[in-house]
């Protein structure tokens, strides 16, 4: 039989063990942790992780299973089944090749208009993080995302169309290249 692939989605109140808990009750049913990504928000734990299933096992019983080492924990997981294609295409096709930084007042919509705008540059956000930093009197919203543009385009309109954000938003923007690494 083939590899079995599936995305695991792992949340809850953030505390020590969590990714312990996780990873022990995989390696015990036999699971491979292909790809990971994890991060806290506040006080709020939230984890992806991409696995490949042992043959006895299908990936609607993998919540189930894992509920033993997770429970006392009170996570929530949910779970999909990837296809295999999907699960092992580690091409760079879709790698970032422009990093960009927004800086500025904290203010509903800032995530979705920047977003809009890369996406209406033909641009694919594969990363975003956003934090409020500074004091409590001066607070500042930072948000930071990697985006693939195709082709290698040159990002001259997305950083035009960025530019004309500014003043309604109130942000600062920085658009760059990321340097690829050839090995």
């Amino acid at each position: 039989m083939d590899n079995r692939y599936a995305m695991l989605t792992a949340f809850g109140q953030d505390r020590p063990g969590i990714v312990a808990a996780l990873a022990e009750g995989l390696y015990h049913l036999g699971c491979n942790i292909e790809d990971t990504c994890m991060t806290r928000l506040r006080d709020e734990f939230a984890m992806m992780l991409l696995v490949r299933l042992p043959v006895d096992l299908a990936p609607s019983q993998l919540t189930d299973r894992l509920t033993p080492k997770t429970g006392p924990l009170g996570l929530t997981l949910l779970c999909r089944e990837v296809p295999p294609q999907t699960a092992t295409d580690t091409s760079t096709t879709q790698a970032p090749n422009l990093l960009l930084s927004v800086y500025g007042a904290d203010r509903p919509g800032i995530v979705a208009a920047v977003a809009r705008a890369v996406a209406d540059q033909g641009g694919n956000i594969t990363d975003l993080n956003t934090r409020v930093i500074g004091s409590t009197d001066r607070p500042v919203y930072v948000m930071v995302l990697e985006i693939h543009m195709p082709g290698g385009e040159q990002p001259d309109a997305l950083q035009a169309a960025l530019e004309r954000l500014k003043p309604t938003l109130g942000v600062d923007v920085t658009l760059r290249p990321i340097e690829s690494v050839q090995l």
